[in-house]
């Protein structure tokens, strides 16, 4: 059986750069702001952190514009 290194890396310093996958792409920390990084970073779920902010739900925005579309619709007289 062949032995590895164990490497354990100091991320201290680290910038943290979120996985929540919200719709939020203003955040300095959204996970689509990782590929302007260079170099090692960390990735927390950082929902109901400090750290977050601001949470915005795919599905809650989804569903507000669909909402607002139907309201449009109507008030065009659109069935």
């Amino acid at each position: 059986m062949e032995r590895r290194p164990i490497i354990i890396v100091n991320t201290d310093n680290y910038p943290t750069f979120c996985d929540n996958r919200c719709n939020n792409t203003d955040c300095k920390k959204h996970m689509a702001n990782m590929r302007f990084h260079t170099g090692g970073c960390k990735i927390s779920k950082l929902r109901d952190t400090e750290e977050c902010e601001g949470y915005i739900s795919k599905w809650k925005q989804s569903h507000k514009e669909i909402e607002q579309i139907k309201k449009e619709m109507r008030e065009a007289g659109i069935k």
